[in-house]
């Protein structure tokens, strides 16, 4: 049972660290611009913490075969308690990767907006063509005038 304990432990842990970068990925896509940068190194971090947690899953389900038991151990009252804390995060997270993906879907809407503006505008004024080819734009009219 310690193993089972120790390991639904670190799963804990590992879910307040994924909650708390879920909360600075949605502070940092709730301003009307996005850092890039900011915003990789949270990626990178979540998973780093989303594979973290399938390890941990992983020898969670070997515990519990082992020791013939299942979540969320009605019977065992410290793993119970860690297990609904579990829970709690688990839904937590969920609604803020839910938050996250409203707002990325909103960049995105508003980023294709722009692009269809600049297309429109800029798209009869291009310096390169679509292969990147450099091309010259007409300066003037050629008028064959005769006196």
């Amino acid at each position: 049972m310690e193993t089972l304990h120790a390991i639904l432990a670190e799963m804990k842990t590992a879910l307040e660290e994924l909650d708390a970068i879920m909360v600075a990925e949605v502070n940092q896509l709730s301003r009307p611009q996005i850092n890039p940068v900011a915003l990789q190194v949270l990626t990178d971090s979540k998973s780093r913490l989303l594979a973290t947690l399938q390890h941990y899953d992983e020898q969670r389900l070997q515990q519990e075969t082992r020791l013939a038991t299942a979540a969320p151990y009605p019977h065992q009252v410290r793993l119970f308690v860690i297990w609904q804390h579990i829970a709690d995060r688990v839904r937590r997270t969920q609604a803020l990767n839910a938050e996250v993906d409203v707002q990325l879907q909103g960049h995105l809407h508003k980023n294709q907006q722009v692009q269809k503006v600049v297309d429109r505008v800029g798209g009869h004024h291009r310096l390169y063509g679509p292969s990147g080819e450099s091309r010259q734009e007409p300066g003037g009219g050629k008028y064959d005038i005769s006196v």
